[in-house]
């Protein structure tokens, strides 16, 4: 007590309090009851008779019951006063509605007391208790809690210098201020708190609002510094130093709790980065992010589908660098989704400069904050099985299955994509089948007839050029689609696979060697025939060869 009346901090009930959150919510009640009793003893110290040690035990009972209360220290217990986001609650309950219901009660008494209006009584109660509640109950949870013991063993030796040099500076800057017979200077003060807020955040405000409430009360009490220059009005001592820790408060919490709030949301903003790259790093996908021009601006994930280089060396690169290869399919899709935002766009590119793969690569239009279209954003992947499984799938449609050549379906595709842009005799179709294969069937099995029809794919396939094309059209019936307009050059061809089947007997599982031939029959491609036309033409040829003899070349 000061003055005979009502000290300007009180800290006995943010000692109560701190206990009260720092133990089960079993415990609380005899807390409470020994803090009641506590207090009392202080009035009867201070030489208040019994109704006073009553009716003061009273309004902090109802003080700390509402605190409590308010906070539910059951579920929330220390963090209340170490999260950012808990300030407007503490502000709340710990400075605003327990105090006041203390002071309704205590300021009252304390009015009666000193015969002083009540408002004044009420509000040194009132802000003694808040500014007690608000500046020591963190401080008390931090030391008892060893947070920030355990807090300052964490840091490394040179932020415990800066965090210790901190400290000093501020209690030096207060000691200088508040010992001093003016109040001109107390601005300066704002300067040390402003760097602890910076850089040790909500834990080391609490620690400065501590000692500068500590030096602000000692240098009052002895009568020194701005608020004890009159002394004739006790009152306004108080009333003075309690507005000065009040100010400080509302200004340095908020920003120290902001600046705590950021810090967090920074800190879970780079673990969710690290997260990120770390499970892009262990994934398949490479992320890139484009400007509008085509310039890579971001890069996450790996280099796996681009081996050739590593993710940080993409940054800056455009198409054309990034990849040669795909440099016009990847703008393509990139200007394609920047026209239609609406959807993505895909590109699909071979590489075969370091390895041979399929690279896909989707890109979708990106967006900031406003709104704006400022890019796109690619997925890139490899996607070689996928390609290698479609083209196996679609060889399977085209191709025959017992000796790998063109199927009727896939010869005909060929033929018709080859007609398209074919000058007049410039292909030629050529039909061939087996001379009395049903007798090769019927005296040696169909397993043996299989062997012959390979065989002579293979001796078909060897006789013709690569920019030709050789299909079974079913049954012991071959077809060859033959790329040149030398008429000449076609006959001597099928001559030579006619004589290239006949020649060697075909070695059979048994040992045994079986001489087989084929006619064939040709035909010159012409302006007014049809597919149909064309390869019905070369039928006919066909079997005017086999009239003719077997084993023979007919002409149409």
């Amino acid at each position: 007590m000061w003055g005979g009346g009502v000290a300007p901090i009180w800290p006995a009930n943010a000692l109560i309090l701190t206990l009260i959150l720092s133990r089960p919510r079993g415990e609380a009640a005899p807390l409470m009851a020994g803090g009641i009793l506590g207090n009392a003893l202080a009035v009867a110290f201070n030489g208040g008779t019994v109704p006073d040690q009553l009716i003061f035990g009273a309004a902090n009972a109802l003080e700390l019951l509402i605190v409590t209360t308010g906070l539910k220290h059951a579920e929330a217990g220390q963090r209340l006063f170490s999260e950012p986001r808990q300030v407007p609650r503490v502000l709340l309950w710990a400075g605003l509605l327990a105090p006041a219901a203390g002071a309704s009660i205590g300021g009252l008494w304390a009015a009666h007391l000193n015969q002083e209006p009540l408002v004044e009584a009420f509000t040194r109660w009132f802000l003694a208790d808040a500014l007690g509640l608000l500046i020591f109950t963190p401080l008390f949870l931090a030391l008892l809690g060893r947070d920030l013991l355990d807090g300052i063993k964490g840091m490394s030796p040179k932020r415990r210098v800066e965090f210790a040099g901190l400290m000093a500076l501020t209690a030096g800057t207060a000691t200088l201020v508040l010992f001093l017979p003016t109040a001109h200077v107390g601005f300066l003060l704002i300067m040390p708190m402003m760097l602890v807020s910076f850089r040790t955040g909500l834990a080391g405000t609490k620690i400065a609002l501590g000692l500068v409430a500590t030096v602000a009360v000692a240098a009052t009490l002895a009568g020194r510094g701005p608020f004890a220059q009159d002394a004739d009005s006790v009152t306004r001592s108080v009333y003075g130093l309690q507005i000065f820790i009040a100010t400080l408060i509302l200004i340095q919490v908020p920003i120290a709790a902001a600046l705590a709030g950021r810090q967090s949301i920074m800190e879970r903003l780079r673990e969710s980065e690290r997260s990120l790259r770390m499970l892009a790093s262990r994934s398949p996908i490479l992320l890139l992010s484009f400007d509008l021009e085509g310039v890579c601006s971001h890069v996450v994930g790996t280099s796996e589908p681009l081996l050739d280089r590593t993710p940080n060396t993409l940054v800056g690169r455009s198409f054309a660098e990034i990849s040669e290869e795909g440099q016009f399919e990847l703008r393509r899709a990139h200007e394609a989704a920047l026209d239609d935002v609406s959807q993505g766009y895909s590109a699909e590119f071979r590489t075969t400069k370091l390895r041979d793969a399929w690279i896909e690569a989707v890109f979708r239009a990106h967006f900031d904050d406003e709104g704006r279209c400022v890019g796109t954003i690619a997925t890139v992947h490899d996607v070689t099985m996928r390609k290698n499984q479609e083209l196996t799938l679609s060889r399977s449609a085209t191709t025959d299955s017992l000796t790998g050549l063109l199927n009727r379906a896939g010869f005909r595709e060929r033929l018709e994509r080859a007609l398209i842009n074919a000058p007049q005799g410039s292909l030629s179709i050529a039909v061939l089948d087996v001379d009395r294969f049903k007798l090769i069937n019927d005296n040696s099995g169909h397993q043996v007839g299989d062997i012959v029809l390979c065989e002579i794919a293979q001796r078909i396939a060897s006789q013709v050029r690569s920019c030709d094309a050789v299909g079974r059209l079913g049954g012991d019936e071959f077809i060859i689609l033959l790329s040149t307009p030398n008429w000449n050059m076609v006959q001597e061809i099928c001559n030579r696979i006619v004589s290239a089947v006949n020649r060697d007997p075909i070695t059979l599982p048994s040992g045994n060697g079986l001489r087989v031939a084929i006619s064939c029959g040709v035909a010159r491609l012409s302006d007014s025939k049809t597919v149909d036309e064309f390869i019905h033409e070369a039928d006919t040829a066909l079997y005017q060869a086999k009239r003719s003899g077997r084993n023979c070349v007919v002409a149409a």
